[in-house]
């Protein structure tokens, strides 16, 4: 994120409190978006009440439907059929919950009626958790940043364990304590300085673990990669397979290529530790974009990354399945076609 000059860098006020700016700010923090008023899913028709009821995108268009059981008849029904079928007038309350449905299917794969409404929607959380090793990561990854930014010292530690040890080692706190002194001085702050600053890397750390989860997450579709080319030594024998491989791994790189600048927009976000903190509202508001977009890409993987996460690297009709679903897959995304007009 491009450091740009804040209307909060004013001077501070005579009796030494932090400027009028931070402060609205500060008070302001807690509200990252403004929730909506709804939190379920509460329809009214009969018609979301049936057993089994439940909405989810179909496979191929992408297109939000309702699938209902009626007797033995499955049916998986689009929204504007559904509405014209129950004569659901356009702008009622139902209506609404359909177009909340349709944006609520790009963070979880199914919804049932009566279910909460996704945090992304209602107050930008997260519908979904992510595991400890992620905010200890995150949290470490924040501890590494700040300590080599006022040292001057550069840091270097990836390993989870690490970098656990790193932030619970009394010499990092007390690196802390100082860089946390500098920084203070920078924003202007003087009231309760060191656990505002605590509180705001706390809650850097917890959005910035939803990255991580993701990063870790996404490495599996690097794998993939990795395990089309064990595929090609084992299938040498068989030319055509190995010429799809070939071009398979061609149209993956584009997007692991994609996804390292993703996360790196996201790392840049803290880049600037003292930018971050002193326009801490829209750099949490990018974060979670960048989280929402990357999640919305990760479930279109999700079923794909099971098969390869879970296949045995030999000959098999099971791994020549999962290959043509894969090929499929890359090339309805990724393939680059050229238009050609005459005349040019």
């Amino acid at each position: 994120m491009t450091d740009t000059p804040s209307s909060d860098e004013t001077t501070p006020s005579p009796d030494g409190a932090p400027d009028s700016g931070i402060a609205e700010k500060a008070a302001q923090e807690n509200v990252l978006v403004q929730p909506m008023r709804d939190t379920h899913f509460d329809f009214q028709h009969k018609v979301f009440s049936l057993p089994g009821a439940f909405f989810c995108q179909e496979p191929n268009s992408k297109e939000a439907v309702l699938n209902i059981l009626l007797g033995d008849l499955k049916a998986a029904l689009a929204f504007p059929t559904l509405m014209e079928s129950f004569q659901i007038e356009e702008g009622s309350h139902d209506a609404r919950l359909l177009e909340i449905i349709e944006q609520g299917l790009a963070f979880v794969k199914q919804i049932r009626p009566g279910e909460e409404i996704p945090g992304e929607l209602l107050d930008g959380r997260a519908s979904w958790s992510v595991e400890d090793k992620h905010r200890i990561i995150a949290k470490g990854r924040l501890t590494v940043q700040i300590v080599s930014s006022f040292t001057g010292n550069e840091i270097i530690v990836s390993d989870q364990s690490e970098l656990e040890q790193l932030v619970e080692d009394p010499q990092t706190k007390e690196k802390m304590k100082a860089a946390f002194a500098k920084i203070a001085e920078r924003l202007k702050l003087t009231t309760n300085a060191e656990q505002y600053l605590t509180d705001r890397i706390d809650d850097l750390a917890q959005e910035l673990s939803y990255i991580e989860a993701l990063r870790d997450r996404f490495r599996h579709i690097r794998r993939i990669d990795q395990a089309m080319a064990k595929l090609a030594t084992i299938y040498r024998t068989d030319r055509t397979f190995c010429s799809e491989l070939n071009r398979m791994q061609g149209l993956i790189r584009k997007p692991v290529r994609e996804y390292d600048m993703i996360f790196d927009q996201a790392d840049a976000q803290t880049g600037d530790i003292v930018g971050a903190l002193r326009n801490f509202h829209p750099t949490i508001q990018f974060i979670r974009k960048i989280r929402d977009d990357l999640r919305a890409k990760l479930l279109e993987w999700e079923d794909l990354l099971h098969g390869w996460d879970e296949i045995t690297m030999e000959r098999s009709p099971k791994v020549e399945a999962l290959q043509k679903q894969t090929y499929r897959f890359l090339a309805s995304r990724y393939i680059e076609t050229t238009v050609w007009k005459r005349g040019g």
